[in-house]
């Protein structure tokens, strides 16, 4: 299991980077970017991801998935440390398109590579746990590097971003020293685009599947805005300390991870529509109240907007494992990730600009509006009575 434990420091290595990214939206803002810059860059991570995943992955079947993974951390890397040596405008934006390039690379290839490593070793039953303990790993980094990251950046706002570099530095030269035999697989690029298009027209047939894009791309939307655009300056704006927003975030990390490790057990004992009927409308009102507080109490309700997303991705994977036949899941898997990444990442923008013209209070409670009657509509579809052709 050396191999694995190498896997297990790269997940724990990449949580450490959350030392800078706990502070991304104060950090851009304080170098002069408004909020709509930042969700550009953020709209333009999200779409350059998705639409690399394609050509990425073919490079990771015809290279191997550790050269694809060790690619992945040097370019986010590259990004950590444009964000520190350039913060203007042109530095991050190429900071932003290194990033996605390389979640692009690592997407899929990180558990294909732990699943090689495990095979060779006749291991491989032991895939799924871990894969959960590397996840954990990169977990309790992150719950670590939060508040140690608003602390540093409280004295010395640059240098998280320089540590966030050197981690990744780290990560890639762990990875490059990951022992694994190369299978090399027949594929290419179009193979890649065939899925995606198989995917979007099972999509458009399938009831379940339209309303799980749809109810995705609402909340992708509204997690990322608040992510990296309200969260930080909310938490300012109603007296919490610069140094303390790490805690805020460390908090919403491990409520998030346990809200995830349980959400099938609520899924099994209320049914899906009390389920998806949480996921959709919990954010939306928490997201109108934020709206028309501002005090301490404002804390309990950013819990609960995480909460309710929290269920989302555990219960929606699971709906649409039992919604497609098992030839045809990792095709909807991709498909659903890919539209959802474009959708919100086109919308991030204009959203951006409403924060610029009209303030955080106003576009928290059209936030709240939009998941309502968008999520609505994809709820609505996804309980409507007639019956779903299964693909």
């Amino acid at each position: 299991m050396k191999e694995i434990n190498k896997i297990y420091l790269v997940h724990f290595l990449a949580g450490l980077t959350n030392v800078a990214s706990v502070t991304f939206t104060l950090y851009f803002l304080s170098h002069g970017l408004q909020q709509f810059q930042i969700a550009q860059f953020f709209g333009i991570f999200m779409i350059t991801m998705a639409i690399f995943n394609i050509p990425t992955g073919a490079i990771a079947d015809i290279f191997g998935h550790k050269l694809s993974v060790f690619l992945g951390l040097v370019l986010q890397s590259i990004s950590f440390f444009l964000f520190f040596a350039y913060p203007n405008y042109f530095g991050i934006l190429l900071g932003f398109l290194a990033s996605g390039l390389g979640l692009a690379f690592q997407s899929g290839a990180i558990s294909s590579l732990i699943y090689e490593i495990l095979r060779k070793e006749n291991l491989h039953e032991n895939f799924q746990k871990v894969v959960g303990r590397a996840g954990g790993y990169m977990l309790i980094a992150g719950i670590i590097a939060s508040p140690v990251g608003s602390f540093i950046y409280k004295t010395n706002p640059s240098l998280p971003y320089f540590l966030s570099f050197l981690f990744f530095v780290i990560a890639a030269a762990v990875t490059f020293f990951v022992k694994w035999e190369f299978t090399k697989k027949s594929s290419s690029v179009g193979q890649y685009f065939n899925v995606i298009t198989s995917g979007i027209k099972l999509t458009i047939k399938n009831k379940i599947l339209l309303s799980i894009v749809i109810i995705g791309s609402v909340l992708t939307l509204s997690r990322l805005l608040f992510n990296q655009n309200i969260l930080q300056p909310y938490q300012l704006n109603i007296g919490i300390d610069v140094s303390y927003i790490g805690v805020t975030a460390a908090v919403i990390y491990a409520v998030q991870a346990f809200i995830s490790f349980n959400a099938y057990k609520f899924y099994q004992k209320f049914g899906r529509p009390l389920s998806v009927l949480v996921i959709v409308f919990l954010p939306a009102i928490c997201a109108m109240i934020l709206s028309l507080i501002n005090n301490f109490l404002s804390l309990s309700f950013i819990i609960l907007f995480y909460v309710g997303h929290g269920f989302r991705d555990p219960i929606f994977s699971h709906i649409t494992q039992e919604e497609v036949v098992s030839d045809k899941r990792s095709t909807m898997a991709s498909t659903i990730g890919f539209l959802t990444s474009i959708i919100a990442g086109f919308l991030l923008p204009v959203w951006g600009k409403g924060i610029d013209l009209f303030g955080i209070p106003s576009i928290l409670f059209l936030l709240g509006i939009f998941t309502f009657i968008f999520g609505g509509l994809g709820l609505i579809i996804l309980e409507s009575k007639k019956i779903n052709p299964r693909f």
